[in-house]
């Protein structure tokens, strides 16, 4: 494991320019080394979006099936920012991406504490945009030992320049 979530071990292609992305749709970005889901971020997630006992009402979701051990989706989302931090290729010195959609997000596995998921990203769509260059890529969170991944979705992200604002 590396030292960082979702790190590449120095597996990382070479920067992409926004402006030369187009080259580049349909293609695999990047595929995170795996990464452990430990209680420990689990429950520090919980905490920061208030989804725990002292909050919110847990009872319903913690006297379920599968309790306390599920890992929420909304947590398989957030960890897509990682992983494009760490790895995604396309962006050049004075560039800053905002989040502009999120579209087509599936949970088709359950996850739960001490799984191990990846992310493989694909690059999509890239568009000039009034502000920008819109990048859309489609992300696949793999679960280790799953022939079914536990997140699938589609972000788009507009990447800017200072000069842009």
């Amino acid at each position: 494991m590396t030292d960082i979530a979702f790190g590449m071990r120095g597996k990382m292609r070479p920067q992409i320019r926004p402006a030369e992305a187009h080259a580049f749709v349909s293609e695999e970005l990047f595929t995170t080394d795996w990464l452990e889901l430990p209680e420990s971020r689990v429950v520090q997630f919980r905490v920061g979006t208030f989804a725990n006992e002292d909050d919110a009402d847990m009872d319903q979701c913690l006297t379920n099936p599968v309790g306390f051990e599920n890992v929420d989706g909304f947590m398989l989302v957030s960890l897509l920012l990682p992983a494009h931090f760490n790895n995604n290729p396309i962006g050049e010195p004075g560039s800053f991406g905002l989040n502009y959609a999120l579209e087509n997000v599936r949970f088709p596995a359950p996850v739960f504490l001490g799984n191990r998921v990846r992310v493989v990203c694909t690059l999509t769509d890239v568009a000039e945009h009034s502000k920008g260059v819109l990048v859309t890529t489609h992300n696949v969170m793999e679960l280790e030992n799953s022939d079914r991944p536990c997140l699938v979705a589609d972000w788009a992200v507009l990447l800017r320049t200072v000069d842009s604002l």
